[in-house]
């Protein structure tokens, strides 16, 4: 046998019609082929002389290199003429690639082969070109042998076995032999009649992709057009007539003559009634499947260079991890090599695919034997990974996009080490592992749905394999669907694939793939196992599992470049596969511009997704994806690490409950959810601690927030005047907001959202009504009045653009909240995010809210007289309007000592010249003042969770008339980046935005999100407002001034206290300490006293002492106030108040409670402190 281009160069072939080869250089390419069609040309025709592949070399050359990407190991191009057809022998070229992994240093084994058989008559001339890797090329060769066949093989390239089966079987039986993942095409001459042949195949499940196609006739319809075959869509663009493009299907080969015809068609996939398990012979037992796995695994070790895993952390790829890791140890035991295998995860810190990979990699035995490479991501780093995914995945698929990306910089980052590696992929389609197979009505239906998925592999998830690994040089092999094991899978019983739905919500035996988890549940034979959580854990999509919430990201961002307008042409833009999504159509617009005309050959999921097609209706998925994300979630997650955002700044969420909560808790919720379950709440309890920030949150140690509030009412037997600093819930709003967490329970997804929008809306309905707001008057809910801040920023950029420099004026800085003055500039105040969890990183702007000016004005000076802040805020509001800026103007109307500035500043020209924003958080105003503040075009900010006593916290801001009617039908503020989770979008979803910012919630687009439990806080908060509706305001007024009087007159009847201020229901009050009064750090102390039995403590204190200090009391917190003193406060909040207007004498004897124990501690400070406690 001679082996022709590379051996022979350029030499011609003697004989009659002999090949006119010709080789190039060493350079890169792909697998490419092109020959004239001589099967149907017409009569004496001649070839199309244009046809730039067959005529031109550098077109070769250049085409090839489009291809480069998947091998860069060994090139070579060959072409030339083959046949006797006349006018003109037909001519040929091919190119290759080589990426290299068997018999890597043999130049023999590039390709193309052209290879010389001989025969009886003569010889046979074959042209070669193949990606992938078979198997079985040893036993493939021997059959050739065994059969008579003579020739030797010239490499150890287990490609040229196709060549050799070829010529002694032909091509049907050839590819019916062939074990592996492949696609080769053949060009083959028989030199002695001049017949020429081509053959092309593809693998049976289509791990390995090829396409051809036709090209145009350049002059007439009598001349012939070529055929064109590629291994990638990219290479035919220019070349092929895009109508012709056609995927050659997994398990079938195509001829001219027969055109495409299936070889791979086993009575499992063919036959509807395939039942075998229903035969008493049939008997597949477990370890029959163990040990068929575990051939699949050794088989796909075929390599003489180094190679390593995609550890995603899944169950699957745990499953190959757990037997491949024996084997390894076993081959590099035998040649003295001790180095651990190299494995590779992606991931956002904390995701749950990082997570359940760094305990597979400690169970396998750690660093000794596996080096971990973890590949961490943002969401902001992938949206610009987009255009590049789209053209070298060939797809406007949307779900098949996302889930590319995380594999994307996976084999980006694997390639940097080895040149294979193997994955988990395929054990979804064989044991029925996506989570809608828990509504699967019977055995049969998952039986043919396991069917209908496994024929869509090679155009989504093999697809999705193929082009991210090769994109870098990379080949990925898959165990799960070696056609052995997949011929055993598939004939086990479906009801042993069948899914409970409730074991899915526990994470129990019973869920998807329980059978193949219990499968490999037990040690290797290097005595490791996979760990329960990991084994356990849900199956996750690709694009799930890296990180839960960094889709939405996406999907808005990309959701945002496109318009309205193109959505509603896209039918007449796009009629084949239309769009349905603007995520969609943005991804089809990237793939248009490179792959225009060629829209049919994309094969996407019927109904939008993989669930949509199946025979039964299930509602785990939409086109967008997974609905409740939080099922992916598990105990091996960390608090405080899970990444989801810009690499300047990141969130983190810890992991759900085992058990499962009554009502889906999302992921950034999990940190609060989890540490109020773990200091020993109900899951009720829980739910009040979601959606917020870090003062919601439970310290484990000692069952509080940071204001040692519990998220349940105190006992009857102690006595709350703190509602200026955060509340228990009331017994009343408790009970309220329990009501509404029923009507919840159960819900998730599109249910849940639909209920929580219906529960807002009914909260800015009774809002509106309880605060007799003026018609047009709307109102946004927010999770505390600190975010509320962010607000006026926003409706200031809608009113004025992104052009003008805005510029925030604060007042009464340390008298209101400590996350106020921050937020006012755009700046993030707490370490969590409502709506996505933990921060970290060192970020501290919101996206979008950059470059905001503005100044602070404190509430008292160094004496603790009051600051002029109203003369502050003109001053500022002139300065700002002679530089061309627009000021936000604040007044603060009760801060923490109950402190009202002496103005409410309006927005002039209707916000068109300032913004008059009036900071009533504390709630304690009249409907008079509020109507004031709303006819003068001011926004006012106000809770529910000060004097109203909701649970910490629940906000609003109320938008007059004036300023709604010129938001209303004005298009959301620019930058857009300002609705993205880092900005805006970690605050709100679009449920909290009320109809004059409808342009809002558009961009925020948090469908699948939901606070709950600021919608049960708001429950609670407005339970509170409807005890007191019926007061009216003259009678409350009177109420609260005689309370304060008493209260102040109790104070200062104490030797060591003073009554240092008193404004409408708070009393602000000093504690002595010698010939002073007692400092912030010591009244810190103080304040936690009051809530605890310190009696014990004291042994010198009186009787009447020790009762005091053993009451437990809640005050409001310590305000620093002036430099020789701070106080601490007591204040009447709504039960308080009804409690006093019903029995006044009893409401008093709680508030000289309160002054005694505030009074006693004073006086035995020292003992106090000297107890340690």
């Amino acid at each position: 046998m001679l082996r022709l281009g590379s051996v022979l160069g350029r030499r011609q072939l003697a004989g009659k019609g002999a090949a006119a080869t010709r080789t190039t250089k060493r350079e890169m390419c792909g697998l490419l082929a092109a020959i004239d069609d001589v099967w149907t040309q017409r009569g004496g025709a001649a070839h199309d002389p244009n046809v730039p592949l067959l005529s031109d070399a550098d077109s070769l050359r250049n085409t090839t290199k489009i291809l480069y990407h998947r091998g860069p190991d060994g090139y070579q191009v060959s072409s030339g003429t083959v046949g006797n057809s006349t006018p003109t022998p037909a001519r040929w070229s091919m190119g290759h690639t080589r990426l290299a992994i068997v018999d890597p240093s043999n130049r023999f084994a590039d390709m193309p082969f052209n290879l010389e058989f001989p025969t009886e008559g003569g010889k046979k001339i074959v042209h070669l070109a193949a990606n992938g890797e078979v198997y079985n090329h040893t036993e493939v060769y021997d059959e050739c042998v065994k059969a008579g066949w003579e020739t030797p093989k010239i490499s150890g390239s287990d490609c040229e076995s196709i060549a050799h089966a070829y010529a002694k079987f032909g091509g049907p039986k050839t590819a019916a032999m062939l074990d592996g993942m492949f696609a080769f095409v053949i060009f083959e001459e028989d030199a002695q009649t001049g017949k020429v042949k081509a053959f092309a195949a593809r693998d049976p499940v289509g791990i390995k992709p090829l396409y051809y196609g036709r090209t145009k006739c350049s002059t007439s319809s009598d001349d012939a057009a070529a055929y064109i075959f590629s291994s990638e869509l990219k290479a035919l663009v220019g070349h092929c007539d895009p109508s012709t493009v056609v995927a050659i299907p997994p398990g079938h080969y195509w001829t001219p003559e027969e055109g495409l015809v299936c070889y791979y068609n086993p009575e499992w996939l063919r036959n509807d009634d395939y039942a075998p398990w229903e035969d008493e012979s049939h008997n597949v037992t477990d370890d029959d499947v163990r040990e068929a796995f575990s051939k699949a695994v050794k088989k796909r070790m075929m390599s003489d260079v180094d190679y390593g895993f995609f550890l995603s952390g899944g169950v699957d790829s745990c499953i190959v991890a757990h037997d491949l890791l024996p084997f390894w140890r076993e081959e590099r035991a035998a040649i003295g090599d001790d180095r651990p295998i190299s494995t590779y995860t992606v991931g956002m810190e904390n995701s749950p695919d990082v997570m359940a990979a760094k305990a597979m990699v400690d169970a396998l035995g750690g660093e000794k034997h596996v080096q971990h490479n973890i590949r961490s991501f943002t969401p902001d780093e992938v949206f610009d990974l987009i255009p590049k995914i789209v053209y070298h995945m060939e797809t406007y698929e949307a779900e098949l996009i996302r889930s590319a990306i995380p594999n994307w910089l996976l084999a980006e980052r694997a390639a940097q080490d080895v040149k294979m590696v193997l994955t988990g992929e395929g054990a979804d389609e064989l044991f029925a592992g996506y989570l809608y197979f828990q509504d699967a009505p019977s055995p049969r239906h998952a039986q043919n749905e396991l069917r209908r998925i496994y024929g869509m592999l090679g155009n989504i998830n093999l697809h999705r394999t193929d082009r991210m690994t090769m994109a870098h040089g990379l080949e990925a092999r898959v165990p799960f669907l070696d056609t052995e094991f997949t011929r055993l899978a598939m004939s086990i019983d479906p009801a042993r694939k069948m899914v409970d739905r409730e074991a899915v919500l526990t994470n129990s035996r019973g869920r998807e793939k329980t059978f193949l988890r219990e499968l490999f549940e037990g040690p290797n034979d290097n005595g490791h196992s996979i760990p329960s959580p990991v084994l356990w854990r849900a199956k996750a999509m690709q694009c799930e599992g890296v990180g839960e919430d960094w889709v939405s990201i996406l999907q808005r961002k990309v959701s945002s470049l496109v318009s309205d307008a193109e959505m509603a042409d896209a039918h007449i833009t796009y009629p084949v596969n239309t769009p349905h999504t603007k995520e969609e159509l943005y991804y089809r617009r990237i793939y248009d511009e490179n792959f225009h005309g060629l829209e049919h050959v994309v094969k996407p999921w019927e109904g939008g997704g993989r669930a949509m097609g199946a025979a039964w209706k299930s509602d785990m998925y939409t086109r967008e994806g997974l609905k409740n994300t939080n099922l992916l979630s598990h105990s091996l997650q960390q608090k405080a690490a899970f990444s989801t955002t810009s690499s300047s700044r990141s969130f983190s969420t810890a992991a759900q409950s085992v058990e499962g909560p009554a009502v889906s808790i999302q992921n950034f919720d999990m940190e609060a959810y989890n540490a109020a379950l773990e200091s020993g709440y109900s899951d009720f309890e829980a739910s009040l601690t979601l959606g917020g920030d870090d003062r919601s949150l439970i310290k484990t140690d000692v069952r509080t927030n940071k204001y040692h509030i519990k998220p349940v009412p105190i006992e009857s037997t102690s006595v709350f005047r703190g509602s200026c600093t955060g509340n228990p819930p009331t017994q009343r709003g408790y009970d309220a907001a329990m009501e509404l967490f029923a009507k919840l329970e159960g819900l998730e997804g599109k249910d849940l959202c639909s209920a929580v929008q219906a529960v807002y809306d009914d909260h800015r309905s009774r809002l509106s009504a309880l605060l007799n707001l003026p018609e047009g008057t709307e109102v946004v809910l927010c999770p505390s009045g600190s975010d509320a801040e962010y607000i006026p920023i926003a409706i200031a950029r809608a009113l004025k653009g992104d052009d003008v420099h805005i510029t925030n004026g604060i007042t009464q800085l340390s008298e209101i909240g400590a996350g106020s003055a921050p937020a006012a500039v755009g700046k993030y105040f707490s370490t969590h995010v409502p709506l996505v969890g933990r921060l970290s990183g060192e970020r501290e702007v919101l996206s979008g809210f950059e470059n905001l000016g503005g100044i602070t004005v404190s509430a008292r000076d160094n004496e603790g007289n009051v600051v002029d802040a109203a003369t502050e805020m003109d001053n500022f509001a002139e300065e700002a309007f002679a530089r061309g800026a627009y000021p936000i103007i604040h007044g603060v109307f009760g801060g923490k000592t109950g402190l009202r500035d002496s103005k409410m500043a309006p927005s002039l020209e209707g916000g068109d010249k300032s913004l008059s924003v009036v900071d009533a958080c504390q709630g304690r105003f009249s409907t008079d003042e509020l109507h004031e503040w709303l006819n003068q075009d001011s926004l006012v900010l106000f809770t529910a969770s000060k004097f109203y006593q909701a649970p910490p916290f629940c906000g609003a801001v109320l938008i007059p008339k004036g300023v709604a009617d010129k938001l209303r039908g004005t298009p959301a503020p620019q930058p857009h980046t300002m609705f993205d989770a880092d900005g805006l979008g970690g605050f709100l979803t679009e449920k909290e935005m009320p109809p004059c910012l409808q342009s809002w919630g558009e961009m925020l687009g948090q469908e699948r999100r939901s606070n709950v439990g600021l919608a049960l806080r708001w429950e609670a908060g407005l339970a509170g407002m409807e005890a007191l509706s019926h007061v009216p305001d003259d009678v409350r007024i009177a109420a609260v001034d005689n309370w304060a009087g008493t209260v102040s007159n109790m104070v200062n009847g104490e030797d060591n206290l003073d009554a240092w201020c008193t404004e409408r229901s708070i009393v602000s009050i000093r504690v002595q300490k010698g010939d002073g009064w007692l400092s912030m750090s010591e009244l810190r102390d103080l304040y936690r006293w009051m809530s605890m039995d310190v009696s014990g403590l004291v042994p010198d204190a009186t009787e009447e002492e020790k009762e005091a200090l053993s009451q437990s009391t809640y005050i409001g917190q310590p305000v620093h106030v002036s430099d020789s003193h701070a106080i601490v406060r007591i204040a009447l909040g709504v039960e308080s108040l009804v409690s006093y207007l019903d029995d006044s004498n009893s409401t008093l004897q709680e508030d000289q409670a309160v002054v005694k124990k505030l009074a006693a501690i004073g006086k035995h400070f020292a003992t106090l402190k000297d107890s340690g406690h």
